[in-house]
């Protein structure tokens, strides 16, 4: 018998010893993974198993698939129902589980995604932090150490964020495969680091500046060595917005109210962020021969909002912008805006306005004006 594996879960290729309908209804649901339509592969799964023997010695891989399944089609009563099957009668099949903590991860997880409280999530890490004591990984894992950390996130539980995020990058840091999970997790625990201490008023908050800042150097060192197009297109943003934070984090750090009456150091001393060694757009052959004119940006300032809506808010908005051959600003793009797009808006409707002028040194030199990657970079603290 023969098996073969997809990249998001163990597909159920094999050839069974089933009837001729059953053996259709699992080349549906194969059919359906391979295309990431969980949603139909989930209806398949549901039928196949209404009518699955138990005693075959691929039940247990089986409603582990299956499951697996069902959670991504958002199906989440479907895969408890894998789930609970997995840890209850696992152990006593005729061919017996031997992955019994991948599922109860997929019980756990599943069970968090229909009651999201404290319990649940209480739950869902011990099964997770149980089956990272193991070698190897598992997509079912992944996805529950995501909804678990990105949930804590999301319900403004920081401390819990910082630490299941942090715990999620060292579990997906295990296979090059999953780089890209694993910087969105460092990005999220450094943004949670931050949010936790800036709570608290610690002692310790030049510490999450320092996490991002890692992970931005990080980032823009995999940006230089990674060559693969489509995980490029994932590094691109998270490098923006760990770069967005880290400028976020030192606005606040440096701003003068946080230092009167308050515990905060204000020895930060910021480092100079490492770049990529090449820009995210490249220019066409017919520009990149000429350099870019020395020169600034000339039109209206742009302005934050000064009302008690939007005091103490801590932000950085980083934009790009393309300039044609007269230097008229024709395409802005926000690359990242934190904590959300608050502020982007205004910075974007006044960028478009600008206008790139050479400096008089530039004035009879061989360059150009039209060029895809001047970034405006800004961070604030509205006090």
């Amino acid at each position: 018998m023969s098996r073969s594996w997809t990249g998001c879960a163990l597909a159920i290729c094999a050839m069974f010893a089933l009837a001729a309908p059953a053996q259709a209804d699992i080349n549906a649901f194969n059919a359906a993974v391979a295309k990431g339509d969980y949603k139909a592969a989930a209806a398949e799964a549901e039928v196949i198993w209404d009518a699955w023997n138990k005693a075959d010695k691929e039940t247990a891989l089986v409603a582990r698939e299956f499951g697996y399944a069902a959670y991504m089609a958002g199906r989440y009563d479907l895969a408890r129902r894998f789930g609970q099957f997995l840890v209850e009668e696992g152990a006593a099949l005729p061919a017996p589980d031997k992955e019994p903590a991948i599922s109860k991860v997929l019980l756990r997880t599943a069970e968090f995604s229909l009651s999201a409280g404290d319990t649940e999530a209480a739950a869902l890490r011990e099964a997770l932090l149980a089956r990272s004591q193991e070698t190897g990984v598992d997509m079912t894992s992944v996805v529950g150490w995501e909804r678990l950390y990105r949930a804590r996130w999301a319900k403004g539980a920081w401390g819990e964020a910082e630490r299941d995020a942090a715990l999620a990058a060292e579990f997906f840091e295990r296979t090059p495969s999953l780089l890209v999970r694993q910087r969105n997790a460092e990005v999220v625990r450094g943004a949670a680091a931050f949010a936790a201490e800036r709570k608290n008023d610690t002692t310790e908050r030049n510490r999450a500046y320092f996490i991002m800042a890692d992970t931005h150097d990080a980032l823009s060192g995999d940006i230089n060595r990674i060559e693969d197009q489509a995980v490029l297109k994932q590094l691109w943003p998270l490098k923006w917005t760990s770069e967005a934070w880290a400028y976020a984090m030192e606005s606040y750090l440096g701003s003068s109210d946080r230092q009167v009456g308050s515990f905060i150091s204000s020895e930060l001393k910021p480092r100079r962020l490492v770049q990529p060694d090449y820009a995210q757009y490249p220019e066409s052959e017919a520009t990149r021969s000429l350099p870019v004119c020395d020169g600034e940006f000339q039109g209206r300032k742009v302005t934050y909002p000064s009302s008690k809506a939007f005091q103490g808010q801590v932000g950085s908005v980083i934009a790009r912008m393309e300039t044609d051959a007269s230097g008229k600003v024709t395409d802005v793009e926000v690359l990242a805006s934190v904590p959300g797009q608050v502020f982007a808006e205004g910075v974007v409707s006044v960028l478009k306005t600008w206008t790139y002028k050479p400096s008089k040194k530039s004035a009879g030199a061989s360059c150009r004006l039209n060029y895809r990657n001047h970034l405006y970079k800004v961070r604030f603290y509205i006090s």
